[in-house]
Order: structure tokens, then C-alpha cells, then sequence
């Protein structure tokens, strides 16, 4: 990625919607997520790159972000989106996802390493000199016999519903700013989102504006064709032992988000939702296209 061209496109953005009219920003440079303002001279120090989504789940440097974003964001939900999809493949029992794991019998705890295989073979592992040596003895010669039945226990995984949402609302997001800048995401309408993302533990947002469901369209970002939802949907992979499909809406500044959420709960499962792509064109700099990306975000025809 490189930084400064990231950036340099961002101020031309920024250029284009005030010379048209279109929007009173005024500053070098806006995070997308808080929305603070940052001078040229504070790009170095204060901006830093954003991988979407998040690196520990095969995300790439895409945009920028402030370093305090980019910092809270990282311990305050992205780990929890990390050990969400984590605990899925641990489930699944998939080839290399070892885990921690313990054993109890009376007062003694032993720990180890259960590691599965390419075959889904497991082998429990366990490091003699991190354990208490009477502990070992006694669950080598009493419990881990041949043919018995052993309760063995994960270690806990960080788990918050709301933590991981707004991780994985965050990651299409700004899939979105990447692509289309300030032109629509500066509305504040979107300080819902903005919010959500920023203090998961509250309830900003309804739920169901995203689905871990089967996808059957590639990556990227399409425009639904009902205005019941009119917004962006928003389609990535996470990958980790596996691949995990992701959808989002985002809806446009007409639609409310609740009034979204419901229409989306309506549709049966296997149904089609009609949609298309958004189109190849430079939305951060051309000016014929962002003028007709703002037509559309504010406007109720289906034709782009």
C-alpha cells in the first residue's frame, strides 16, 4: 500500500465534493472512523494504515485511519472476531487448529496441547515441565490409560457477540470508504455506525444488518436493487485454517437502519436478493462519478 498516495487521493476527494458543492468538509484529512480532523504535518505520526479486514484474518493494508482508531479497534474487537471464527474451527475440528486444553481429576489440573491432524487425528501433547510433576504422575499412571475416556477442556476464548459485530461492521465499512471516500460515509447518518464500531458494548445498532450465511456471489461491494434496503452490501472472506464468507448491508442515509433490519428478516432462507455491482469507476477522484454516487445514495431510482 502506498501511504501517501492513500492519503493524496483522500484530499483530492475531499477537493472534488467541496468545488462541487457537495459536501463543507474542510480539513487535509479525516479519519472515517472517528471523524477527526488531522493536518498534512500529522500524517507520519497520527495516521497509520488500516488492513481490512483485520491482518490476523488475512486482510491487506486498504485505507487509513487515525493511530488511536487503528489501536482500539485492534484490543477492543478485532481479537474478538479473531477468537469468534477461532472457536468455529475448533468445532469443526479443522487440520492445525491446536488448542490449549486442560484436565481435571479431584484438585489436580494438567495441561497440554491437543493438536489435530491432516486426517482430523488428534494428539494430546503434554509438556512434562509445565506441569506440576506429582499432577503428571498421577494422571500418566491412573488417567491417560489405553481406551479411556478423558474429559478434556478448551481453554476460553474472548467471547462478545456485540465485540465481534462491530468488528465485522467495521471491516465493511471501511471496504466501503476505500471505494467511494467521503462522498455518502460523512453524512451523520452513519454516526450509528460510526458509534457502534467505537463503543461495541452498547446497543446503537439493530441486529442482522450482517450473516455468516452461504454466499454465492464474489467479493466486493454491490448496490441492492430494493429500496425496502437500499444501502451497499458488502460481501469478504476471513480466512484463517478456513475461509468464512461475509455479507453487510449499509444501508443509505433513506433508509433506517431498524426499517432495514426488518426487511432483510423477512427474506426466506435461499432466496435471491436482486443486486449489482458497483461499477469500476473512480469514486474517490472523477467527479462525473461521484456526483452520480451521490445521486443514487439520496435518491430512490434503482438505475445507476
Amino acid at each position: 500500500m502506498d501511504k501517501l498516495l492513500c492519503y493524496n487521493r483522500s484530499l483530492t476527494n475531499l477537493a472534488v465534493l467541496r468545488d462541487a458543492g457537495l459536501s463543507s468538509l474542510d480539513s487535509d484529512y479525516i479519519c472515517p472512523l472517528c471523524m477527526r480532523s488531522f493536518s498534512k504535518e500529522c500524517v507520519r505520526q497520527d495516521i497509520t494504515e488500516e488492513h481490512v479486514p483485520q491482518k490476523s484474518l488475512g486482510g491487506i493494508p486498504l485505507t487509513l485511519t487515525c493511530k488511536d482508531c487503528n489501536s482500539s479497534c485492534g484490543s477492543d474487537i478485532d481479537v474478538y472476531l479473531f477468537e469468534s471464527i477461532q472457536r468455529i474451527e475448533q468445532r469443526a475440528f479443522l487440520p492445525g487448529t491446536d488448542r490449549r486444553v486442560s484436565m481435571q481429576e479431584g484438585d489436580g489440573r494438567l495441561y497440554g496441547t491437543l493438536k489435530v491432524g491432516e486426517n482430523q487425528d488428534l494428539l494430546l501433547n503434554i509438556d512434562t515441565k509445565h506441569n506440576n510433576p506429582k499432577t503428571w504422575n498421577y494422571f500418566h499412571d491412573n488417567i491417560l490409560l489405553e481406551d479411556s475416556i478423558i474429559d478434556i477442556q478448551d481453554f476460553p476464548l474472548k467471547q462478545d457477540v456485540r465485540r465481534s459485530s462491530a468488528a465485522i461492521l467495521k471491516n465493511a465499512y471501511l471496504f466501503l470508504f476505500a471505494r467511494t471516500g467521503y462522498t455518502f460515509l460523512s453524512d451523520t447518518y452513519y454516526d450509528s455506525l460510526r458509534k457502534q464500531i467505537m463503543n461495541p458494548d452498547a446497543f446503537i445498532l439493530p441486529e442482522r444488518l450482517w450473516t455468516f450465511q452461504n454466499v454465492s456471489v464474489q467479493d466486493g461491494i454491490y448496490l441492492t436493487q430494493d429500496n425496502h434496503y437500499r444501502g451497499f452490501i458488502i460481501v469478504y472472506t476471513l480466512k484463517l485454517h478456513g475461509i468464512h464468507r461475509v455479507c453487510v448491508l449499509i444501508p443509505t442515509p433513506k433508509v433506517e437502519y431498524l426499517s432495514a433490519c426488518m426487511c432483510l428478516r423477512t427474506i426466506e432462507p435461499h432466496v435471491p436478493i436482486r443486486i449489482l455491482s458497483l461499477p469500476n469507476e473512480d469514486f474517490l477522484c472523477d467527479a462525473t462519478a461521484i456526483a452520480r454516487l451521490k445521486e443514487w445514495c439520496y435518491g430512490w431510482s434503482l438505475v445507476f
